[in-house]
This record gives C-alpha cells, structure tokens and sequence, in this order.
C-alpha cells in the first residue's frame, strides 16, 4: 500500500469515526429533548429541588453518567480536528469538516457562551440558586434542541459527503 492510500485510509477512518460519533451525539439530543431535558423542566416546575440534591446527584456521582456523556463529547472533537487536518493536507471537504465535523466545538461553545453549561452543571448537582434554575429552565429544551438539529443536519451532510467521496473513489479505481 502506497502512503498516499495509507493516508486516504486514515482520512476515511477519521471521517467514519466523526460521522459516526455525530450520529451519536445526534441521538443522545434528541432523547434529551424527548425525555430527559422535559422531565427535568417539570421538576423545577413542580419546586422540588430535592430531587436533584437527593437523587439525581448522588446518581450522577455513582454512574458518572456525565463523564461518559463528556468523554462522547471530547473524542468527537478530537477526532474532527484530526479528519479536519487531514482534509487540510489532502485539500477535500475543508468547509465540511470545519463545519459538520466539527459540530462538537460549534455545540460546545454556544453551550459555555450562552451560560447554560454553569447553569445545567448547577442544577444536577443540585446547588443551583434560582437565578440559574430559571435559566436552566429557559434555554434547557431550546438549547438542546437546536443541538439536536445541529448534529442531526452534521451527520446527514457527513453521510452524504462520505457516499459522493466514496463514489469518486470507486469510479477513479
């Protein structure tokens, strides 16, 4: 195998590794806005703050349900940096992985630029004053939302960005 094979197969793997951790991340969105984000709003609605100090806390702690949540997260990023070099050095789909492979960075930095990451950390810790349970409640289900359309529309143009490169490939054999 000549290097510049070796290095196409690398840029596919990385671009297979971020379509499929973006579809990922798509899905855990989208069941957030579904169940998890509405049952959290209807708790804060309901007043009863013990439930994130007593339960949910003490839970996330246990499962350290949100590391591995986080780590989803970091290796999406890593590895769209890395598929984005690599479009870089191989001069294909540099808008695209800039954009969709890169979903992750987009996500994260509305997510701390908006205040929402301190609230959201506050409120499943179960210390959050009111101040951040109400923006919590407010941004929780648009956020999250607008990350799940964001991935979703990420991993739809990956996909289809992978078939056309695939389809080149395979005619040019």
């Amino acid at each position: 195998m000549s290097t510049s094979q070796r290095f196409y197969t690398i840029h596919r793997t990385l671009w297979f590794t971020t379509t499929a951790l973006t579809g990922v991340l798509a899905g855990f969105l989208i069941s957030h806005c579904l169940i998890l984000g509405r049952f959290f709003n209807w708790m804060l609605a309901a007043g009863d703050d013990a439930f994130f100090s007593d339960i949910f806390a003490p839970f996330r702690t246990a499962t350290r349900a949100n590391v591995h949540y986080n780590a989803v997260l970091w290796l999406s990023l890593l590895v769209g940096l890395l598929w984005l070099v690599s479009s870089f050095v191989l001069q294909r789909d540099r808008i695209l992985a800039l954009t969709a492979g890169l979903s992750s960075f987009w996500v994260g930095a509305v997510f701390f630029a908006s205040g929402f990451a301190e609230a959201e950390e506050a409120v499943c810790s179960g210390v959050a004053d009111q101040a951040l349970r109400a923006l919590y409640s407010a941004l929780n289900l648009p956020l999250h939302r607008g990350f799940a359309v964001a991935y979703s529309l990420a991993f739809l143009v990956l996909l289809w960005a992978g078939s056309r490169q695939m389809n080149r490939h395979i005619a040019a054999s």
